[in-house]
């Protein structure tokens, strides 16, 4: 472990937190690793979105509803740092105009992409003292597209931190006789390319094999008459919302290799991260961020969707050769991604920013 910051700071970390997505899953477990650092931790949030079926179930987090709420209930805490994770006006103001005298830092966990010229991720130039992106392509475009001349930092973003909370077996090196089990998971959008899988199954699927797609979206209703119209029936079906807990562990490792065709504007999905720490191995299409989570065990493209169809012909062929190796690959997750690693990361990042306003002033 690298060292640890000595000093327990004040920290303010404004993100939403209600429901399942990266965002609320990094803001939770950032909040929970750092407080058990001895920091002195406090969670804003915007208030639950009705419309995506979120309730508030987070008595420990203080909502706010506007900018003013937000910045007196940031000069009420007088942080030492303050961490914003995600984007939004509201967000962004409150912090400029309630955090003036402690260290400001933006957390990108997207793909760094400047969606429109007037985004409220600029207001970074307004008093913000660094920035960091969850992968390294994510930080530079970051820096490219927002001018962004200050101190830039890459730390990947907290999965569930799965090993901390429940067994997860180690699994065994094997050579695949028969089908492959392939699974898709996240949400079911146009951008996620999950038609593809559909489209092209039968040129990297033998007739044992299977795909289950977990998940949901405004994709699913295309993506079931795709099925239907080829026939695939028994072997591609839609599976809906995936469980928590040791029920997505033991899901994880029932399957042979994970599929993640995107075309989106990717920060790094967690969804990697997990399925590594359960040695599932994946082939990926690199946007954005996921080109960090490269590894001797996975597959991922250079950001071309044409190569992602014969990376998953590659990986077939290795799995049936019994050349992946699901114990090194969570290894790998175990010394880069493991909720302690980037705790210590978050950590000493924190330390030495706050050290460095201390020294400014």
């Amino acid at each position: 472990m690298t060292e640890r910051s000595r000093t327990p700071l004040t920290i303010v970390l404004i993100g939403y937190v209600h429901g399942r997505g990266g965002i609320q899953t990094h803001t939770r477990f950032l909040a929970e690793g750092l407080s058990q650092r001895g920091h002195e931790v406090h969670v804003f949030s915007p208030r639950p979105m009705a419309e995506h079926g979120h309730v508030d179930e987070n008595s420990d987090v203080q909502v706010y509803q506007g900018i003013r709420n937000l910045s007196r209930g940031i000069r009420e805490v007088k942080p030492d740092v303050t961490v914003v994770v995600g984007t939004g006006w509201k967000a962004m103001l409150g912090v400029v105009a309630g955090a003036r005298r402690c260290h400001k830092i933006f957390f990108e966990v997207m793909s760094g992409a400047r969606s429109r010229w007037f985004d409220p991720r600029m207001l970074v130039h307004m008093g913000f003292d660094a920035i960091v992106g969850q992968g390294t392509p994510v930080t530079r475009r970051f820096v490219k597209e927002f001018g962004w001349q200050g101190p830039a930092e890459t730390i990947p973003a907290l999965p569930e931190p799965l090993e901390r909370q429940f067994e997860i077996p180690a699994r065994k090196r094997t050579a695949i006789a028969e089908g492959v089990r392939f699974v898709y998971f996240g949400r079911l959008a146009p951008p996620k390319n999950v038609g593809l899988l559909i489209e092209r199954f039968d040129e990297f699927a033998c007739t044992e094999s299977t795909l289950d797609i977990w998940g949901g979206g405004s994709d699913a209703g295309k993506l079931a008459e795709m099925i239907v119209e080829r026939g695939l029936g028994n072997r591609v079906k839609l599976r809906g919302p995936y469980p928590e807990g040791q029920a997505y562990i033991a899901l994880l490792q029932s399957y042979d290799l994970l599929l993640l065709p995107t075309i989106a504007e990717e920060g790094a999905p967690l969804v990697l991260l997990e399925a590594m720490a359960c040695g599932l191995p994946f082939v990926a299409n690199g946007m954005g961020g996921i080109p960090d989570y490269a590894n001797p065990d996975c597959e991922i493209t250079d950001g071309s969707i044409s190569d992602f169809i014969p990376g998953v012909k590659n990986m077939v062929t290795r799995l049936r050769a019994g050349d992946i190796d699901p114990v090194r690959l969570q290894t790998h997750y175990a010394r880069n991604y493991s909720f302690d690693r980037l705790i210590d990361r978050w950590d000493m990042f924190l330390g030495k920013c706050h050290k460095a306003s201390d020294t400014s002033t």
